[in-house]
């Protein structure tokens, strides 16, 4: 017997080797199925990447066992790593590795169909008759980011030993004669929206370039930035928070009052609302949410920047002000950003805690009806907010009705809940995204944010000013659509407060 190691996964295998194709069942997909054997006995090894946009996963296959006669229990399908290799694996794209037990020994089943939810990436003829059909299934949950985020470049096919599969891919047996094959099912469309996060917009269309930014920026560094090479900030009147505490959360007076079941923003309403938007050849694809803390500095979601392969450098984003839509055409400020600083204590495996990044603007916005900065939080307000304490998140995410943005931002109110209510809410492997520096809230009409709301700001409401408390960070979701009904987590902007005052630009 050889001793297999299978890409440091944990296993508890002690002998396994592979098996000689005469002994098993044809294979239809050996990318990404095959039998081994343990302790004289077959099981089979799936590994399949997930799509790490979803906070829901459902792997089914089916099998086809020789005999009429079936057995007490279709067997058992487990995944074969632990649970923080489990995420670490998703997190990467990187396989997650099964491992299947077959319900009657001696006999080895045939492998004929493995989906992922919903979607068929391995098919192949049953056995004739004598034969009965096994199904069984297997889900991983977890948190995932509310970012906007392009599709990954995939399209090379995945391969078992050096190479691990790099997407999912439908395969069909082709050994079987002609007239013993089945038609390959097809895969049903997938309707996911914005917060399905690595596929290009689609309700909201690229869009065409807007005035061009200054051509000379400086370079993005990691660590903190230099100082400002636009103008000198003593011809600038806001150079600190106490003089931006004379003008910062006030909105323009709207005369209708109030995301995902929310009403939309009118212009001038919550005029530090921003919009992110990548800059991709000459288009411009809707990022993230964002908030103006100053003339020169904007805050959003760290992930929307560095999270699993992607990693967005500050020259391709581009920063929209004062508009309620996602038209850089229409009336509004746009402007290049020339440095972007991630918090120091961003962990992508717990990207919730820290889940920060300041933007510095190439050009100063000049205050007005229409743009403002938010208030931030200081010492005057409540630090532990109590459960039901009101609040409020807007943004362009993806809607109730299914559309990836919506074309004017919408706004909905949403209640503060403890931390100990939103771990009582969420899975255990989901809970550990709840930390001292995070803040949950939920809305009693599953009203919220949703997919492309990352970044954008919980708001609070303290006698007619406006303060940011937090910054959208991660939310549930089911197969193809937000799930509110479960509490949405925020990074508190108020638990890293002193970071943000010494970060910041004026």
């Amino acid at each position: 017997m050889c001793q297999l190691h299978l890409l440091g996964f944990l296993i508890t295998i002690l002998q396994i080797c592979y098996i000689s194709a005469q002994h098993v069942p044809y294979v239809a997909c050996p990318g990404i199925f095959r039998y081994l054997e343990y302790q004289n006995e077959y099981i089979g090894h799936l590994q399949l990447v997930l799509d790490n946009r979803n906070a829901e996963n459902e792997v089914r296959i089916e099998l086809s066992q020789r005999g009429g006669r079936a057995p007490p229990t279709p067997g058992m399908f487990n995944f074969l790593e632990d649970e923080e290799s489990l995420h670490y694996r998703l997190r990467n794209e990187e396989p997650i590795n099964f491992r299947i037990d077959f319900p009657t020994s001696g006999v080895v089943p045939k492998l004929t169909k493995v989906s992922v939810n919903g979607n068929v990436v391995c098919q192949a003829a049953e056995f004739g008759p004598p034969s009965i059909k096994l199904k069984l299934s297997r889900t991983l949950r977890t948190s995932i980011p509310l970012a906007a985020l392009p599709p990954p470049q995939r399209s090379d096919p995945p391969q078992w030993s050096r190479n691990p599969p790099r997407n999912i891919t439908a395969v069909y047996e082709q050994e079987e004669p002609p007239q013993r094959r089945q038609p390959p099912a097809q895969p049903p469309q997938r309707n996911i929206g914005v917060y399905d996060e690595r596929e290009p917009p689609q309700s909201s269309r690229p869009q065409p370039t807007p005035p061009p930014p200054p051509k000379q920026r400086p370079q993005e560094v990691p660590a903190r930035p230099s100082p400002p090479l636009v103008p000198p900030v003593q011809s600038f009147p806001y150079q600190t928070i106490g003089q931006l505490n004379g003008i910062c959360g006030r909105e323009k007076t709207i005369q209708t009052p109030f995301i995902h079941g929310g009403n939309e923003v009118e212009r001038g309403q919550l005029p530090w609302m921003t919009a992110l938007f990548e800059q991709v050849g000459k288009d411009y694809n809707f990022l993230c949410g964002a908030t103006l803390i100053s003339a020169r500095t904007v805050i959003s979601a760290a992930h929307c920047f560095r999270f699993g392969s992607r990693n967005l450098r500050a020259e391709r984003t581009t920063v929209s002000l004062g508009r309620n839509s996602l038209d850089l055409f229409g009336p509004g400020f746009t402007s290049g950003v020339s440095q972007l600083l991630l918090h120091e204590q961003y962990n992508p495996s717990v990207y919730t805690d820290a889940d920060l990044a300041l933007l510095q603007l190439t050009d100063r916005p000049v205050f007005d009806d229409y743009i403002k900065p938010i208030c931030l939080w200081n010492e005057n307000y409540l630090l532990d907010l109590p459960s039901g304490y009101k609040s409020y998140v807007a943004g362009w995410g993806e809607d109730e009705k299914g559309n990836r943005n919506t074309r004017r931002a919408k706004m909905t109110d949403t209640d503060i809940i403890t931390a100990s209510e939103c771990r009582g809410n969420l899975s255990a492997e989901n809970a550990h995204f709840i930390t001292s520096h995070t803040i949950c809230a939920s809305n009693a009409l599953a009203s919220g944010p949703c997919s492309g709301d990352s970044g954008g700001g919980l708001m609070l409401q303290e006698q007619d000013i406006w303060m940011l408390r937090g910054v959208v960070s991660a939310g549930q979701r089911m197969t193809n659509r937000c799930n509110l009904t479960l509490p949405v987590i925020y990074t508190d902007v108020a638990k890293h407060i002193d970071w943000l005052l010494k970060s910041m630009w004026f």
